[in-house]
C-alpha cells in the first residue's frame, strides 16, 4: 500500500522532495543494510525490516525532526497506536532484541540518502546530531570503521 509513497515529502530541500525515494526502496535498503552489517539476522527481523514503514499507509509519515519535539507520553501513545495498526494490517513486529539494529539501519539509510542526493541538507534539520548518534551507535555495535 505504501510502496509508491514519496519519502522526504515535507523536506524544505527541493532536491530531497524530488529525489524519487519511495517507502519500498527505503525498506529494501534498510533490509540490505541489516543483513550486510549484522550476522545471523533472524527471519523475524528480516520480515520486520522489509515492512517497517507499511503502517504509514494508515497513519501517514511524521518526519523524525517533528517526532523529536514530542513529549515522552505522546511518543509512547504514537508507538502504541503504530503497533495496533501494524497488527491490524497483519504486519510482523520487530523482535525486541533486534529493534536497535533495525532502527540504526533505518536512520543510517536516511543519512546516506541525504548525503547522496542533497548533501547541503546535512548541515541542518537534525542531521549533524544524527551523524554523531549514528557514529556512536556504530561503535557500540562494533561497526565504527565500517560505518565511518
Amino acid at each position: 500500500m505504501t510502496h509508491d509513497v514519496n519519502r522526504w515529502h515535507s523536506s524544505p530541500h527541493s532536491r530531497l522532495r524530488n529525489s524519487g525515494d519511495t517507502i519500498l526502496r527505503h525498506q529494501w535498503r534498510v533490509l540490505e543494510l541489516l543483513t550486510s552489517l549484522f550476522h545471523s539476522v533472524p527471519q523475524a527481523a528480516i520480515d520486520y525490516a522489509a515492512s517497517h514503514d507499511d503502517h504509514e499507509a494508515v497513519m501517514g509519515d511524521i518526519p523524525s525532526p517533528e517526532k523529536a519535539l514530542w513529549s515522552a507520553e505522546l511518543r509512547r501513545l504514537y508507538e502504541a497506536r503504530e503497533a495496533e495498526v501494524r497488527a491490524q494490517m497483519g504486519l510482523p513486529s520487530c523482535p525486541p532484541e533486534w529493534a536497535a539494529q533495525v532502527g540504526f539501519c533505518d536512520r543510517l539509510d536516511a543519512y546516506r540518502w541525504v548525503a547522496k542526493h542533497c548533501p547541503e541538507a546535512l548541515h541542518d534539520g537534525g542531521f549533524p546530531e544524527l551523524r554523531e548518534d549514528l557514529l556512536r551507535q556504530a561503535e557500540g555495535f562494533g561497526l565504527g570503521e565500517v560505518v565511518t
